[in-house]
């Protein structure tokens, strides 16, 4: 039983997140780009503050509690997922400071992370249908808009393909919730399905994979995310590539977690496939492109990245022998992992390109010698996403491998193999940075250096205590 006091606290919190990220979205762009940024910042120390303290209330007890009657739950998976895209978007204001003041709508940068925010918070945290559903638009809408704010032909275009995708995707997400509640017979995400004919099932679970497979580009709904992130504003598409693998972790853990253990042959095998085929393609694809350029190798490793994490998802199936619990560590783990490089790597390619787009290999040569904090961010979050230790990414992986292992053995090893293939490029990557001319630094590191930097020691001070995934509660999973 949840104590009364400590759902007090909860509907508090919330309500000083949601007020802090609603200004921070339609109000204070009213006073330009300086006010904006500042109320993002003040909103992303009452969001910490607030998942803070309430996992040191209820962790220590059961791990979860509700808020709003019950149309919240706040476990420890949501708030630890929450917490690492509030900071991304921290950081990514951090970095924009300097550049983008200077749009013509630089205001609305902020405004729109602002209320990107604020989606992913309502869906992390929903309980019922419909707010999951509001989430998601509210998070989706608002990145098309981000990708288009640089106001030139390529972002025009690269939001008008991820719009057009992220709109099957939603359309195809009601059909997912519609089932939802017919198998489940209710609109509140709880443990327990009132139908467990195979024949509504398999769909159901097959929708919310495909509708959450475009958005973190799982193959083949891939399609739109190789031209949008090899071709966009770097600086754009760090917030948006970190953020789209957040969302995809929490909705389809609060969705196919009921399934994974009343059903859980039909969630291993239907994320199973996902995964071998998202790993292939996206590894194979970096490696094919590996002299292109940096961002589109980037890209396609992107793509790879979400095949690991699936794999996890499909370890979440409740079958003996599965370890459950490093499958959940594992894509808490990654996912944050993932987020911090992705974030710290494209701002690297922004500072390094410019306006050269896509960024060409040219542009990086040499970047240890004229920005070293630049170089340094990169190679830290190049080895996470290689999965070195101690690095965030190497124990996501190193998760995600056992309990791949105690679900198909075949799984690891393709997983093994997909592994090896990462470590090539991206250490080709590692290489094009200390080679070429020996230029001397320039000045002082700009904010775009600086917050790569920081976004690249979270993935290593993360890293040195990994054990706490293993505490992460996932609501309607872990209760069943």
């Amino acid at each position: 039983m949840v104590p009364p006091v400590l759902t007090g606290v909860a509907d508090y919190s919330f309500l000083a997140v949601l007020v802090g990220y609603a200004f921070t979205g339609l109000v204070a762009p009213l006073w330009g780009p300086r006010a904006a940024r500042v109320s993002l910042y003040a909103a992303t120390a009452v969001a910490l503050a607030a998942a803070l303290y309430m996992s040191l209330a209820f962790a220590p007890a059961q791990g979860y509690t509700t808020a709003f009657n019950g149309a919240l739950v706040i476990d420890t998976y949501s708030v630890f997922l929450l917490s690492t895209v509030v900071i991304v978007f921290a950081l990514a204001a951090m970095a924009a400071s300097r550049i983008v003041d200077y749009w013509e709508a630089g205001e609305a940068f902020y405004a729109v992370m602002g209320l990107m925010a604020l989606g992913v918070i309502v869906l992390g945290l929903a309980r019922l249908l419909y707010l999951v559903y509001v989430g998601w638009i509210l998070a989706a809408v608002s990145s098309y808009i981000l990708v288009a704010l640089y106001r030139d032909a390529i972002s025009a275009e690269a939001a008008i393909k991820y719009a057009v995708n992220g709109t099957i995707a939603t359309i195809i997400l009601l059909l997912g919730l519609t089932l939802f509640y017919i198998v489940h017979g209710d609109a509140a995400i709880s443990p327990g399905l009132l139908i467990r004919d195979a024949l509504l099932v398999t769909p159901t679970v097959a929708m919310v994979a495909v509708a959450v497979g475009f958005k973190m580009g799982v193959v083949p709904f891939h399609g739109w995310l190789i031209d949008v992130y090899g071709n966009a504003k770097p600086l754009v598409i760090a917030v948006a590539s970190a953020a789209a693998k957040i969302i995809a972790a929490l909705m389809i853990a609060k969705l196919v977690a009921p399934f994974a253990v009343v059903e859980p042959h039909i969630v291993l095998w239907t994320m199973g496939v996902l995964a071998a085929l998202t790993m292939l393609y996206g590894n194979l694809g970096a490696l094919l492109t590996v002299r292109d350029s940096p961002q589109k190798l980037l890209a396609y490793s992107s793509v790879a990245q979400a095949g690991y994490i699936v794999v996890g998802f499909a370890a979440l199936a409740r079958l003996p022998g599965i370890d459950n619990v490093a499958a959940l560590a594992g894509i808490a783990l990654h996912t944050a992992g993932y987020a911090f490089s992705k974030l710290a790597s494209f701002l690297v390619l922004d500072t390094a390109c410019e306006d050269d787009r896509p960024c060409s290999w040219e542009r990086l040569r040499g970047l240890a010698y004229r920005s070293p904090v630049a170089a340094a961010a990169l190679v830290l979050a190049l080895a996470s996403l290689a999965g070195a230790p101690p690095t965030l990414g190497f124990w996501g992986k190193l998760y995600l491998l056992i309990a791949a292992v105690s679900a198909s053995p075949a799984l690891a090893a393709l997983m093994v193999i997909n592994f090896a293939v990462a470590v090539f490029y991206y250490g080709y990557m590692i290489y094009m940075v200390f080679t070429g001319p020996r230029e001397a630094a320039g000045g002082r590191p700009g904010a775009r250096e600086a917050a790569a930097l920081i976004a690249a020691l979270f993935t290593v001070l993360l890293g040195l205590a990994p054990w706490e995934g293993y505490g992460l509660t996932l609501y309607a999973y872990t209760t069943a």
